[in-house]
Protein backbone atom coordinates (compact mmCIF):
# COMPACT_ATOMS: atom_id res chain seq x y z
CA UNK A 1 0.00 0.00 0.00
CA UNK A 2 1.41 3.47 -0.73
CA UNK A 3 2.90 5.84 2.10
CA UNK A 4 4.06 8.73 2.91
CA UNK A 5 6.75 9.34 5.51
CA UNK A 6 6.70 12.13 7.93
CA UNK A 7 9.37 13.64 6.27
CA UNK A 8 7.87 13.45 2.97
CA UNK A 9 9.04 10.54 1.33
CA UNK A 10 6.55 8.51 -0.92
CA UNK A 11 6.91 4.18 -1.00
CA UNK A 12 4.86 1.17 -0.31
CA UNK A 13 4.65 -1.05 2.60
CA UNK A 14 3.68 -4.17 2.45
CA UNK A 15 0.21 -5.09 3.90
CA UNK A 16 0.47 -7.29 6.99
CA UNK A 17 1.51 -10.63 7.34
CA UNK A 18 -0.03 -11.41 4.76
CA UNK A 19 0.99 -9.49 2.10
CA UNK A 20 1.27 -11.67 -1.25
CA UNK A 21 4.67 -9.33 -2.24
CA UNK A 22 7.61 -10.84 -2.59
CA UNK A 23 11.01 -10.07 -1.42
CA UNK A 24 13.99 -8.25 -3.97
CA UNK A 25 16.49 -11.07 -4.83
CA UNK A 26 19.08 -8.36 -3.33
CA UNK A 27 17.50 -9.00 -0.22
CA UNK A 28 16.86 -12.95 -0.17
CA UNK A 29 20.78 -12.91 -0.82
CA UNK A 30 21.57 -10.91 2.09
CA UNK A 31 19.12 -12.55 4.55
CA UNK A 32 20.45 -15.82 3.72
CA UNK A 33 24.24 -15.14 4.15
CA UNK A 34 23.38 -13.94 7.32
CA UNK A 35 21.61 -16.53 8.24
CA UNK A 36 24.15 -19.22 6.99
CA UNK A 37 26.76 -17.34 8.71
CA UNK A 38 25.37 -17.53 11.96
CA UNK A 39 24.28 -21.04 11.41
CA UNK A 40 28.16 -21.80 10.88
CA UNK A 41 28.67 -20.71 14.09
CA UNK A 42 26.61 -22.74 15.56
CA UNK A 43 23.53 -20.96 16.22
CA UNK A 44 20.04 -21.75 16.09
CA UNK A 45 18.95 -19.48 13.16
CA UNK A 46 15.10 -18.32 12.17
CA UNK A 47 14.08 -16.18 8.96
CA UNK A 48 11.19 -14.63 8.54
CA UNK A 49 10.68 -14.96 12.49
CA UNK A 50 7.22 -13.86 14.01
CA UNK A 51 7.16 -11.47 16.69
CA UNK A 52 4.77 -9.66 19.16
CA UNK A 53 2.44 -13.17 18.66
CA UNK A 54 2.85 -12.42 14.59
CA UNK A 55 2.28 -8.80 14.71
CA UNK A 56 5.76 -8.12 13.27
CA UNK A 57 8.27 -9.95 11.55
CA UNK A 58 12.39 -10.49 12.09
CA UNK A 59 14.49 -11.25 8.85
CA UNK A 60 16.79 -13.31 10.91
CA UNK A 61 16.77 -14.41 14.46
CA UNK A 62 19.59 -15.78 16.00
CA UNK A 63 19.49 -17.53 19.66
CA UNK A 64 22.03 -18.82 21.84
CA UNK A 65 21.56 -19.95 24.84
CA UNK A 66 21.96 -17.01 26.74
CA UNK A 67 20.58 -14.17 24.20
CA UNK A 68 19.14 -13.40 21.12
CA UNK A 69 19.69 -11.34 17.92
CA UNK A 70 17.90 -9.61 15.49
CA UNK A 71 19.29 -8.97 11.65
CA UNK A 72 17.22 -6.69 9.94
CA UNK A 73 18.40 -5.59 6.44
CA UNK A 74 16.54 -2.88 5.47
CA UNK A 75 17.49 -1.63 1.32
CA UNK A 76 13.81 0.31 0.55
CA UNK A 77 14.27 3.75 2.01
CA UNK A 78 12.16 4.50 5.30
CA UNK A 79 13.16 7.41 7.54
CA UNK A 80 15.31 7.19 10.50
CA UNK A 81 12.26 7.48 12.84
CA UNK A 82 10.80 4.05 12.29
CA UNK A 83 14.02 2.46 12.40
CA UNK A 84 14.68 3.93 15.63
CA UNK A 85 10.27 2.85 16.26
CA UNK A 86 11.17 -0.92 15.46
CA UNK A 87 14.62 -0.75 17.16
CA UNK A 88 12.69 0.60 20.74
CA UNK A 89 10.51 -2.36 20.26
CA UNK A 90 12.97 -4.93 19.97
CA UNK A 91 14.51 -3.48 23.40
CA UNK A 92 11.28 -3.75 25.04
CA UNK A 93 11.12 -7.20 24.18
CA UNK A 94 14.13 -8.08 25.30
CA UNK A 95 16.30 -8.36 21.77
CA UNK A 96 19.18 -6.94 20.30
CA UNK A 97 18.89 -5.65 17.28
CA UNK A 98 21.19 -5.05 14.11
CA UNK A 99 20.98 -2.96 11.51
CA UNK A 100 22.09 -3.81 7.63
CA UNK A 101 21.27 -0.82 5.35
CA UNK A 102 21.77 -0.24 1.71
CA UNK A 103 21.34 3.73 1.48
CA UNK A 104 22.45 6.82 3.59
CA UNK A 105 20.53 7.28 6.41
CA UNK A 106 19.42 10.68 6.98
CA UNK A 107 20.29 12.37 9.85
CA UNK A 108 22.34 8.96 11.48
CA UNK A 109 25.76 9.08 13.70
CA UNK A 110 26.82 6.40 15.41
CA UNK A 111 25.22 5.22 18.59
CA UNK A 112 25.62 2.65 21.08
CA UNK A 113 21.65 2.01 21.43
CA UNK A 114 21.52 1.83 17.13
CA UNK A 115 23.91 -0.52 15.48
CA UNK A 116 23.58 0.54 12.04
CA UNK A 117 25.88 -0.99 9.23
CA UNK A 118 26.01 0.56 5.57
CA UNK A 119 25.63 -1.93 3.08
CA UNK A 120 27.88 -1.41 0.27
CA UNK A 121 25.15 -3.50 -2.90
CA UNK A 122 27.08 -4.13 -6.25
CA UNK A 123 24.98 -3.62 -9.35
CA UNK A 124 25.18 -6.94 -10.60
CA UNK A 125 22.48 -9.29 -9.65
CA UNK A 126 22.88 -12.32 -7.41
CA UNK A 127 26.12 -10.70 -6.25
CA UNK A 128 26.71 -10.74 -2.16
CA UNK A 129 26.87 -7.11 -0.92
CA UNK A 130 29.73 -6.08 1.20
CA UNK A 131 29.55 -4.49 4.88
CA UNK A 132 31.63 -0.95 5.54
CA UNK A 133 32.81 -1.02 8.95
CA UNK A 134 35.77 0.64 10.39
CA UNK A 135 38.55 -1.12 11.60
CA UNK A 136 40.75 -0.55 14.89
CA UNK A 137 42.29 1.83 13.63
CA UNK A 138 39.05 4.35 12.93
CA UNK A 139 39.35 4.01 8.71
CA UNK A 140 36.10 2.42 7.17
CA UNK A 141 36.47 -0.66 5.02
CA UNK A 142 34.72 -3.18 2.79
CA UNK A 143 34.24 -6.93 4.52
CA UNK A 144 32.09 -9.45 2.93
CA UNK A 145 28.90 -9.86 4.17
CA UNK A 146 29.59 -13.42 5.82
CA UNK A 147 32.45 -12.41 7.23
CA UNK A 148 30.66 -9.83 9.04
CA UNK A 149 28.52 -11.27 10.51
CA UNK A 150 30.98 -13.80 12.07
CA UNK A 151 32.64 -10.98 13.28
CA UNK A 152 29.85 -9.55 14.82
CA UNK A 153 28.21 -12.13 16.45
CA UNK A 154 31.58 -13.48 18.08
CA UNK A 155 31.82 -9.90 19.64
CA UNK A 156 34.41 -8.53 17.12
CA UNK A 157 32.34 -5.62 16.11
CA UNK A 158 32.31 -2.91 18.92
CA UNK A 159 31.28 0.45 19.84
CA UNK A 160 33.82 2.98 20.38
CA UNK A 161 33.56 6.06 22.39
CA UNK A 162 35.19 9.44 21.53
CA UNK A 163 38.54 9.47 23.24
CA UNK A 164 37.59 12.92 24.83
CA UNK A 165 34.87 12.10 26.39
CA UNK A 166 36.49 9.52 28.50
CA UNK A 167 39.02 11.91 30.12
CA UNK A 168 42.02 10.69 29.85
CA UNK A 169 45.10 12.56 28.86
CA UNK A 170 47.06 12.28 25.41
CA UNK A 171 50.34 12.88 25.56
CA UNK A 172 52.13 14.40 22.09
CA UNK A 173 55.15 13.64 20.78
CA UNK A 174 57.44 15.31 17.79
CA UNK A 175 60.01 13.54 16.12
CA UNK A 176 63.40 14.13 17.56
CA UNK A 177 66.80 13.60 17.02
CA UNK A 178 68.79 13.53 20.81
CA UNK A 179 72.06 15.62 20.61
CA UNK A 180 74.15 13.08 22.43
CA UNK A 181 73.39 9.61 20.65
CA UNK A 182 71.66 11.61 17.37
CA UNK A 183 69.28 8.71 17.18
CA UNK A 184 65.77 9.22 16.61
CA UNK A 185 63.20 9.90 18.86
CA UNK A 186 59.70 10.61 20.05
CA UNK A 187 60.23 14.01 22.33
CA UNK A 188 57.12 14.09 24.58
CA UNK A 189 56.25 17.92 24.33
CA UNK A 190 52.75 18.16 25.68
CA UNK A 191 49.75 15.97 27.27
CA UNK A 192 46.32 16.88 25.81
CA UNK A 193 42.68 16.01 26.29
CA UNK A 194 43.86 17.28 30.21
CA UNK A 195 40.83 18.34 32.55
CA UNK A 196 40.88 22.70 31.95
CA UNK A 197 40.65 23.38 35.69
CA UNK A 198 44.24 23.53 35.78
CA UNK A 199 45.69 26.75 34.98
CA UNK A 200 48.74 25.01 33.63
CA UNK A 201 45.87 23.75 31.33
CA UNK A 202 43.94 25.97 28.95
CA UNK A 203 42.40 24.28 26.20
CA UNK A 204 43.19 20.90 27.27
CA UNK A 205 47.04 21.46 26.62
CA UNK A 206 49.43 20.53 28.98
CA UNK A 207 53.00 21.14 28.41
CA UNK A 208 55.18 18.40 28.99
CA UNK A 209 57.59 20.86 30.93
CA UNK A 210 54.67 21.75 33.53
CA UNK A 211 53.76 18.22 34.14
CA UNK A 212 55.40 18.27 37.75
CA UNK A 213 52.98 21.49 38.36
CA UNK A 214 49.72 19.22 37.99
CA UNK A 215 50.16 16.59 40.57
CA UNK A 216 47.58 14.42 39.86
CA UNK A 217 48.55 13.98 36.18
CA UNK A 218 52.10 13.19 36.92
CA UNK A 219 50.90 10.38 39.03
CA UNK A 220 48.79 9.12 36.55
CA UNK A 221 51.80 9.47 34.28
CA UNK A 222 54.30 8.04 36.38
CA UNK A 223 51.77 4.75 37.07
CA UNK A 224 51.09 4.26 33.05
CA UNK A 225 55.01 4.75 32.17
CA UNK A 226 56.06 1.27 32.32
CA UNK A 227 53.49 0.11 30.11
CA UNK A 228 53.99 3.28 27.91
CA UNK A 229 57.71 2.64 27.27
CA UNK A 230 57.07 -0.71 26.66
CA UNK A 231 54.88 0.28 24.14
CA UNK A 232 56.74 3.07 22.89
CA UNK A 233 60.40 2.46 23.63
CA UNK A 234 61.64 5.66 21.39
CA UNK A 235 59.07 7.83 23.77
CA UNK A 236 61.21 10.35 26.12
CA UNK A 237 60.43 10.26 29.78
CA UNK A 238 59.69 13.41 31.81
CA UNK A 239 61.62 13.97 34.95
CA UNK A 240 61.35 17.32 37.32
CA UNK A 241 64.23 19.76 37.03
CA UNK A 242 67.40 19.42 39.03
CA UNK A 243 67.68 21.88 42.20
CA UNK A 244 68.49 25.44 41.00
CA UNK A 245 66.63 24.83 37.93
CA UNK A 246 63.19 25.45 38.25
CA UNK A 247 62.81 27.77 36.65
CA UNK A 248 63.27 26.02 32.95
CA UNK A 249 60.81 23.53 33.94
CA UNK A 250 60.99 19.72 33.58
CA UNK A 251 63.38 17.80 30.96
CA UNK A 252 62.92 15.00 28.62
CA UNK A 253 65.71 12.37 28.51
CA UNK A 254 65.73 10.19 25.62
CA UNK A 255 64.90 6.60 26.14
CA UNK A 256 68.56 5.55 24.87
CA UNK A 257 71.38 7.42 26.45
CA UNK A 258 69.13 9.27 29.15
CA UNK A 259 70.79 12.85 28.06
CA UNK A 260 68.61 15.50 29.33
CA UNK A 261 66.23 17.61 26.38
CA UNK A 262 65.36 21.10 27.52
CA UNK A 263 61.41 21.59 26.64
CA UNK A 264 61.59 25.13 27.32
CA UNK A 265 61.55 26.29 22.72
CA UNK A 266 58.81 23.76 22.37
CA UNK A 267 55.97 24.81 24.81
CA UNK A 268 55.52 28.00 22.81
CA UNK A 269 53.96 26.36 19.45
CA UNK A 270 51.93 22.98 21.13
CA UNK A 271 48.53 23.68 19.59
CA UNK A 272 45.67 20.79 19.64
CA UNK A 273 46.53 19.15 16.08
CA UNK A 274 50.08 19.94 14.95
CA UNK A 275 50.26 18.07 12.26
CA UNK A 276 53.73 17.29 12.91
CA UNK A 277 53.12 15.48 16.18
CA UNK A 278 52.75 11.65 17.18
CA UNK A 279 49.85 10.93 20.00
CA UNK A 280 49.77 8.27 22.36
CA UNK A 281 47.21 7.28 25.24
CA UNK A 282 48.57 6.48 28.75
CA UNK A 283 48.24 2.65 27.75
CA UNK A 284 51.22 3.22 24.58
CA UNK A 285 48.48 2.97 21.97
CA UNK A 286 48.84 5.49 19.13
CA UNK A 287 45.90 7.73 18.80
CA UNK A 288 44.98 10.66 16.04
CA UNK A 289 43.16 13.65 16.96
CA UNK A 290 40.31 13.03 14.91
CA UNK A 291 39.64 10.29 17.72
CA UNK A 292 38.52 13.20 20.07
CA UNK A 293 35.25 14.12 17.76
CA UNK A 294 33.44 10.93 16.52
CA UNK A 295 31.84 8.05 18.10
CA UNK A 296 31.99 4.58 15.91
CA UNK A 297 31.66 1.33 15.42
CA UNK A 298 34.59 -0.60 15.00
CA UNK A 299 35.57 -3.94 14.10
CA UNK A 300 38.53 -6.28 15.89
CA UNK A 301 38.86 -8.75 13.43
CA UNK A 302 40.31 -6.85 10.72
CA UNK A 303 43.94 -7.21 9.99
CA UNK A 304 45.53 -3.80 12.43
CA UNK A 305 47.27 -0.81 10.59
CA UNK A 306 50.64 0.10 12.79
CA UNK A 307 51.19 3.30 10.97
CA UNK A 308 47.86 4.48 10.96
CA UNK A 309 46.19 5.52 14.34
CA UNK A 310 44.46 3.26 16.85
CA UNK A 311 41.45 3.27 19.41
CA UNK A 312 40.83 3.38 23.20
CA UNK A 313 39.63 -0.11 24.46
CA UNK A 314 35.79 -0.07 23.16
CA UNK A 315 32.52 -0.99 25.26
CA UNK A 316 31.05 -4.73 23.99
CA UNK A 317 27.66 -3.87 22.29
Amino acid sequence: MPVTSQTGWRFFRHKAAACPGQESPRHLITKTVVARAAAALGLDVTTEARLYDGAATADVLIRHRSWKVVVEVQLSRIPLAEIEGRQKRYEAAGLRCAWLVGYDVSGHRSRQDLPLFRLVCPDAAGVVPDVIIADADGHNRRVGLADFTTMLLSGQVRFREPLAHAGHPVMASRAFECWRCHREIDLLVALVNVPEHSIFSPRGILPARDLPKVPEIMAQYRTALPTLLAAAPSLTTIRPPPAGKEAGGARAHCPWCDAPISLARHSSSITHTPRWNRYWTLSGEAWSPADATAAQWICLGMPHRPDDATTLPPRAP
